[in-house]
């Protein structure tokens, strides 16, 4: 037995190997990422493996699939080389996230906008309406404003929660959708309206976390640009309201850029330590990218909230499509809405 088949950690990839490789570092030819090369126990035993003169520090390159099934696939052995880090996530320019997110929208607007008007509505009713009334009420009364807006905040976080998660949710299925369907999602194997707890629970604590993060950035540039009021000199007070406002935006864009990822991947149900995490590492190698998709939701958030609620049923699915595309397109996954066009 004079090689052997392994498949490649990062793409999946059938790869054949000499017999000679077991235990050195790999390269996929598809992925280039370097691994180590594992051979079966019966494989490793080979005479073969026993007289091999290749120097254990050589790395292996891997026939890639289509000449793994090639029975004349020869593999040799590369020159040595320093180790190559693994990476484990693509680096995707910003124009492709944005392509794809607009031709799954183009493909799948109605089985993404239509059902999101339900939501839309809670939305308007539930949080916007209520906001709106204890801002005219804090103009008048801003004690009796504060405890009515301390009182409704676990309403507003569900409200939010929920249409997020309702989002995310037409979001994957309309990603899922495949070649086979004409203008609706397959078959769903979700609930629309009913979230699962371990999904609702993580996306609860994420947002919930980010909200108050995002209150306390935004209440201590508050408190700094109030202070700069009471200062006479005028440049001194120019200096703390602009340094206050630059300084809250630049947080809160840097600190999104590095942990959007948290949101998408709570639909699987997860959040912790490793979520944050993987987050910090698909980020890593995608700051402009981030830096531009974050900006890009910001604005497009903003203008739903802007027009009286108007832009929401639009804002929002938009939203959580490209969050579900750009994660799609780091971590190598398929998105099989795609399929048809390679049909």
């Amino acid at each position: 037995m004079s090689s052997f088949q392994q498949s490649c950690p990062s793409c999946n990839a059938s790869l054949e190997l000499p017999i000679e490789a077991d235990g050195k570092a790999a390269v996929c030819p598809a992925c280039q990422t370097q691994f180590t090369a594992a051979a079966p126990p019966a494989a490793a035993s080979s005479p073969v493996a026993a007289s091999s003169p290749v120097a254990a520090s050589s790395p292996v390159a891997a026939s890639s699939p289509n000449a793994a099934s090639s029975p004349n696939a020869v593999v040799t052995p590369t020159a040595e080389s320093p180790p190559v880090p693994v990476e484990r996530y693509r680096k995707i320019p910003i124009e492709h996230i944005l392509a794809d997110t607009q031709s799954v929208f183009v493909e799948r607007r109605r089985p993404l906008l239509m059902p999101f008007l339900m939501p839309s509505v809670l939305v308007v009713l539930g949080l916007l309406f209520p906001l709106v009334y204890l801002s005219d009420l804090a103009s008048t009364d801003l004690k009796r404003a504060l405890v009515w807006l301390a009182v409704g905040s676990p309403w507003f976080l569900l409200v939010t929660v929920y249409a997020v998660w309702f989002a995310l949710n037409l979001s994957l299925d309309v990603c899922d959708a495949g070649p086979d369907v004409e203008d609706d999602p397959p078959r769903k194997t979700r609930s629309w309206f009913v979230p699962r707890a371990a999904v609702f629970l993580a996306l609860l604590i994420a947002l919930t976390i980010t909200m108050a993060f995002a209150a306390v950035v935004v209440g201590l540039a508050i408190t700094i640009m109030n202070a700069g009021s009471n200062v006479q000199a005028p440049e001194i007070h120019l200096l703390m309201t602009v340094g206050a406002f630059v300084g809250a935006i630049l947080l809160l864009t840097l600190s999104a850029m590095r942990l959007w990822p948290v949101i998408p991947l709570a639909m699987d149900g997860r959040f912790g330590g490793d979520v944050v995490r993987e987050s910090l590492e698909m980020t890593k190698s995608n700051l402009m990218t981030s830096f531009f998709l974050v900006v890009g939701i910001f604005f497009l958030v903003g203008f739903g909230f802007s027009v009286f609620g108007l832009g929401l049923p639009l804002a929002i699915p938009v939203a959580a499509l490209a969050l579900v595309v750009a994660l799609r397109l780091i971590q190598g996954r398929r998105i099989p809405a795609f399929d048809r066009e390679e049909l």
